[in-house]
């Protein structure tokens, strides 16, 4: 392998491919990240088995190699560089690659890429492609109702299912739920099947790697359907998937609502932070009491105090108190993209949907807390 590249664009593709890399692993060759040079581009790959991150900057390549480098030692190597050409070079003999950027010179020892694990191979034209902005919105506003209990496995991960164009996100840990719906464009004829489900924190890394350069989100899948792949420009994120069968999420959605709530997000998000304060119980929960074209939110604390703030709501249907968890409250307030809120309730006792005034494709559904 000789090439030469930029050092600040390959210290952007080391930063993004890094966050794949195992800390712990009983593998060294997981601590390291493989290096490719071919087709007048640098290839920086990382793995955990689980989650793995591919990006790749142009580089004048004068001779195809591969080899692996410590992340740590490598990351902060190449962040430190000055702004001029950095060359590499490996001898394969020794797996030591040889560093020239400017005057200074450095050596580093490496593993040999062929212990590095094989990837895995995508199913050949099958694609789905979305837009970035609306798959990173999505992702916002469903992996944060997606439980952190590794107990249940399932319910860490976040459901994808596509019907026709239309692609459905959908996240619970029992205590929340979170839907998206996004429009999507097919190319070739996916497997059929009930969905797959992506563990939530990889899908936080596709968000993370969404920027406005990269316009276009495309998905694919394993051969094996048991890994999904995200083309975002040149960055590629691959995700085992999550073996399980999914809770039937639609059987909880309410079909009507006995009391309709309409107020400005902003005020109401504002609000329930102020109220968060003072709600310190087990379940932190902040109360509700609508009548009148009010809302109020109620926040008791026994040896702490007490807070309460009305605000002015378009109110349809019967009076209702009703009490939440604020931060799943305020979770689903913060991602909820919208300037008018609607909440929807059936009584103290029944879930309560949290959506967009606007649109119907997206909606947050939170269990009551009991109060006294």
């Amino acid at each position: 392998m000789k090439c030469t590249v930029s050092p600040s664009a390959l210290s952007t593709c080391i930063g993004l491919a890094a966050r794949a890399v195992s800390p712990r692993s009983t593998l060294p060759v997981l601590s390291n990240l493989l290096i490719e040079a071919k087709n007048e581009q640098l290839t920086i790959t990382a793995t955990n088995l689980d989650l793995s991150i591919s990006t790749s900057v142009e580089a004048t390549v004068l001779e195809e190699g591969r080899t692996t480098i410590p992340a740590r030692l490598f990351s902060d190597y190449v962040a430190s560089l000055p702004e001029v050409p950095c060359a590499l070079e490996l001898d394969p003999t020794t797996q030591i690659t040889k560093i020239t950027c400017g005057t200074l010179r450095t050596n580093m020892h490496g593993i040999d890429a062929a212990e590095f694990p094989p990837l895995a191979v995508r199913q050949p034209d099958v694609t789905v492609q979305v837009g970035s902005e609306e798959l990173e919105r999505a992702i916002a506003q469903t992996a944060m109702a997606a439980s952190s209990d590794e107990a249940s496995p399932v319910l860490t991960g976040v459901l994808l299912q596509i019907e026709g164009t239309r692609l459905t996100l959908a996240a619970t840990d029992r205590h929340r739920l979170a839907v998206k719906t996004l429009e999507v464009e097919v190319k070739g004829e996916l497997p059929k099947g009930g969905g797959v489900i992506v563990p939530a924190r990889h899908l936080s890394e596709v968000a993370r790697a969404i920027n406005p350069s990269r316009p276009v989100v495309g998905i694919s899948f394993a051969e094996q359907r048991n890994q999904i792949f995200f083309t975002i420009g040149n960055v590629e994120i691959t995700s085992r998937l999550i073996d399980g069968n999914y809770p039937n999420y639609a059987q909880v959605i309410p079909s009507q609502a006995t009391t309709t709530v309409s107020l400005d997000t902003d005020v109401l998000l504002r609000s329930a932070k102020t109220a968060s304060v003072l709600a310190r119980d087990a379940a932190n929960p902040v109360r509700l009491h609508v009548a009148d074209n009010m809302v109020t939110l109620i926040a008791k604390t026994a040896e702490v105090g007490d807070h309460e703030a009305p605000l002015n709501a378009k109110v349809t249907g019967d009076d209702v108190k009703v009490a939440f968890n604020a931060k799943y409250m305020l979770d689903a307030l913060s991602v909820l993209g919208s300037d008018e809120v609607q909440l929807s309730f059936n009584g103290a006792l029944q879930p309560g949907v949290i959506r967009p005034v606007d649109t119907d494709d997206y909606l947050c559904i939170i269990m009551p807390v009991r109060v006294p």
